[in-house]
């Protein structure tokens, strides 16, 4: 019987049990699949879930050899001896062992008369199966030991483990398991990296599998997500654990239990690096404190979202990045009191983060400021981020006491207090001062009258192609300055828009986009940016930036071939020809008047939120004008290359017509009825 064969044939790889066969929960116990030979592709690795002959191959990554390490392991291994031994050979065949088999089932047949006998057999049958899957298993491991990619050295292969475990966020623990599912030998190398196992989102929510991988992570630091959500039990398997976290993420804390809060607050975290609080609902005041008794000597990141404890009470010194959002302004505080209402305590805090990279404070400024801060600087030397969001009046008092590098980008958000007097545009001069040497690339300027934003945005990096709508309140990831007003008077709108279009330098801007929803003849933009010869693209949204369309469009040339009626110059007439001259775009007899167009190297023109038969002074509709843009540039032989229509009203000929003029044309098909049904809609 196959139990009989010589242990030679059976032999495994050092140090891998084989043949476990308990239960499995994610994974727990024994995740590990069969390996069978690929016809197709004699090099990969072939999972067996089931043992049923019949499983996922598992081709190898093909860019692994290319890393100077993988080429040298491989040079390495080639000198080696065969890492399967010369011993191979069985006592017995397959075909001996399976010729035998079926002999001694014959014989089986034949002989089993009693329900003795035939328990006898199924028990003799029974052992010999189990042997066969061991000799099984044991060649399956053989074969994968010849599979090129198991030349490679478990530290290489770890690492490949986390590319793939950490490639994207969130963390993928599933794609982790995939890889113990592969073969024992990998099981075995990710089993051993214990950082593979220390990352802990909401999800799964099972208590046995939490358990299992704080188990595999053992004193790896741990990264936590907790949400209220998922119950007392499962969050108390991670609170002995804290001690060695490095990132705890606590989100929606008001849904946690009192007594969960208490648990984790007396927890001590001398690892800790990154801590995040935040609840969805209203402020909580003051349990985040509880979080911050016990000393973090290593806490880099602090965020805080409707948190609201003492100033006082910040770790300091060694952090990088803080952040702390309210939805709401701090109202002003008439009590001595409120400790987080004190800027003494703020400025405090911020001297004694020299260090800090980020810094955000969203409508949580203090309004309270005594005689002795007010002369204070505050230096942070390293901020390459500063986002203050608030009333104008806290943003403008606080930006003012800041000593910044110039690689500062700002983000700031400023709400209109309401009062009689003016107070929005006094930051614009701090502004100046800190972007006095900025090459702007790209500018971008606008009013948004439904969310009664005006919005600034200057960056030295151009928009990536497709160009996305106009987003005045989305902030541009690598925009040096992102100022935003709210609530603003629409005069006061316009005076910031004029002052901050002389706050900076312009001549460089290669990118400009303007949002305008009032009338056009408001703000000269061509008077604005007539000094712009860099721009190459422009983005017009709204019937306020008509203005600037006009100033495109440059004047028709001369016809001083033709010899028609009123063509030959009539004896005595000194006009020297003005008549013949004169625009064919008007009906009568007068000259047209000298127009220098702007942008001499435009190349492309975004329309949005444009009205295509809305009357234009002196060119009838607006269809008219951007058709006589697109022509006239062509015969000045600096054309239009690029034309996009997006949410303009505009008949299906007309945009064919345009397309036939442009290389580039694109438009989203929305016709007049589409676009009356969306105001339709939306005035519902």
């Amino acid at each position: 019987m196959l139990s009989q064969l010589p242990q030679s044939t059976i032999s495994t790889r050092p140090g891998i049990a084989v043949g476990s066969h308990s239960p499995q929960f994610y994974g727990a116990h024994d995740e590990e699949r069969r390996s069978i030979p690929s016809d197709t592709n004699p090099g990969s690795i072939i999972d067996h879930s089931n043992n049923d002959g019949h499983g996922k191959r598992h081709p190898h990554p093909r860019n692994v050899g290319t890393r100077p390490e993988c080429t040298s392991a491989l040079a390495d291994a080639q000198t080696q001896n065969s890492l399967v031994s010369s011993n191979t050979q069985a006592s017995h065949t397959l075909s001996d062992v399976f010729s035998r088999l079926e002999c001694e089932l014959n014989q089986f047949q034949s002989s089993i008369h009693t329900p003795k006998s035939r328990a006898a057999a199924l028990a003799t049958v029974d052992q010999d199966l189990d042997t066969a899957k061991r000799l099984m298993l044991s060649m399956l491991t053989r074969r994968n030991q010849l599979a090129p990619i198991s030349i490679l050295p478990a530290e290489i292969l770890a690492r490949i483990f986390h590319f793939v475990a950490f490639s994207e966020e969130p963390y993928l623990l599933g794609c982790v398991l995939r890889v113990t599912h592969v073969c024992r030998w990998w099981r075995q190398i990710a089993l051993d990296d214990s950082a593979l196992w220390a990352h802990f989102s909401p999800y799964p929510r099972d208590k046995d599998w939490i358990a299992e991988q704080l188990s595999r992570a053992r004193n790896a630091p741990l990264v936590i997500d907790l949400d209220g959500s998922m119950g007392k039990d499962p969050i108390s398997l991670f609170t002995p654990h804290i001690s060695h976290a490095r990132e705890l993420y606590v989100h929606d804390l008001s849904s946690f239990l009192p007594e969960i809060v208490q648990e984790i607050s007396i927890q001590k975290a001398p690892v800790l690096e990154c801590l995040v609080l935040g609840t969805s609902g209203d402020v909580v005041n003051p349990v985040g404190h509880l979080f911050l008794k016990g000393p973090l000597p290593k806490l880099r990141i602090l965020r805080l979202s409707q948190i609201v404890f003492p100033w006082s009470l910040f770790p300091r010194g060694q952090l990088i990045q803080l952040k702390v959002t309210l939805f709401d302004d701090v109202p002003t505080m008439t009590s001595n009191d409120s400790q987080h209402d004190d800027l003494n305590q703020l400025i405090d805090l911020l001297i004694d983060c020299p260090s800090l990279e980020v810094l955000t404070l969203e409508k949580c400024l203090p309004a309270m400021l005594s005689e002795s801060s007010a002369g204070q600087t505050i230096h942070l030397p390293r901020l390459s981020r500063l986002c203050l969001g608030g009333s104008s009046s806290r943003v403008t008092k606080l930006l003012k006491m800041f000593k910044l590098p110039s690689f500062t980008t700002l983000y700031l958000d400023c709400m209109s207090e309401g009062t009689e007097i003016h107070n929005d545009c006094h930051i614009l001069p701090i502004l100046s001062e800190h972007f006095n040497n900025l090459k702007a690339r790209c500018f971008k300027i606008g009013m948004d009258d439904m969310d009664q934003v005006t919005a600034v945005v200057a960056s030295t990096s151009l928009p990536t192609l497709p160009i996305p709508c106009t987003d005045l309140i989305q902030a541009d990831s690598d925009a040096e300055l992102h100022l935003l007003f709210r609530y603003v008077e629409f005069n006061d709108s316009v005076d910031i828009l004029r002052r901050a279009c002389d706050m900076l330098s312009l001549s460089s801007i290669e990118f400009l986009s303007i949002t305008f929803p009032g009338p056009d003849e408001v703000i000269n933009w061509s008077e604005i940016f007539q000094h712009c010869t860099e721009v190459t693209t422009v983005q017009l949204s709204e019937r306020g930036t008509i203005g600037l369309l006009q100033a495109l469009t440059p004047p028709k040339l001369a016809n001083t071939t033709t010899r028609g009626k009123g063509g030959k110059k009539k004896r005595g007439d000194k006009s020297g020809g003005a008549r013949a001259q004169a625009s064919s775009d008007t009906d009568n007899d007068e000259p047209a008047p000298v127009q220098v167009p702007i942008f001499p190297k435009l190349t492309s023109l975004l329309l949005e939120m444009l009205d295509f038969s809305n009357t234009v002074p002196g060119s009838g509709v607006l269809y008219n004008l951007v058709m006589a843009a697109v022509k006239r540039r062509k015969a000045n032989r600096t054309p239009l290359t690029t034309l996009y229509i997006d949410d303009c009203v505009i008949r299906k000929e007309q945009a064919e017509a345009l397309e036939k003029l442009v290389p580039d044309f694109r438009w989203d098909e929305r016709r007049d009825d589409d676009v009356e049904r969306d105001y339709e809609d939306y005035s519902d």
